[in-house]
């Protein structure tokens, strides 16, 4: 397995796009496929920065992504640094793909000296985070969608 930018592979975008589109679009109001290519294409131009994308390929295929994102939640912009949009292909799930992404994106978080990761979850991804440091901050609606917001300490680690 390798952990990438995307940055690095740019021509990736729409496969993402598709992913994120089909897993996700429903819970956004008159989304269109081109709307969220155009916000996966804005990740794929830095590696170091946010916005970014992390992707993972094994046998040169993808098979997941993570983004790290700025102020994901209109209700909070309190809060800066997000870890969301982690997706691992349907044959690849079970085999330790979003461990890595989370755990590359943490070290990434580090380098760059910030302090808090912020993410959004539903109630069946808890367990995921909390295995990987995050705790629940409290409940939220986004989109309509029942969510838990989460945070990771990078002093606590």
């Amino acid at each position: 397995m390798d952990i990438t930018y995307l940055a690095q592979h740019p021509h990736e975008c729409e496969k993402i796009a598709r992913w994120y589109f089909d897993e996700w679009g429903y819970t956004v109001p008159n989304i269109t496929i081109d709307r969220v290519l155009e916000k996966v294409t804005q990740k794929a131009q830095n590696v170091e920065a946010f916005p970014l994308a992390l992707v993972a390929h094994d046998d040169q295929q993808l098979v997941a992504v993570a983004e790290l994102k700025i102020r994901e939640h209109v209700d909070y912009p309190e809060y800066e640094h997000w870890l969301g949009g982690v997706y691992v292909a349907e044959q690849g799930r079970g085999k330790g793909y979003a461990a890595a992404l989370i755990e590359k994106a943490k070290q990434h978080v580090r380098q760059l000296g910030i302090e808090r990761l912020y993410l959004q979850c539903e109630q069946y991804n808890i367990d995921l985070y909390k295995k990987y440091g995050f705790t629940i901050l409290h409940n939220a609606v986004h989109n309509g969608v029942e969510t838990h917001i989460m945070v990771w300490l990078v002093s606590d680690d």
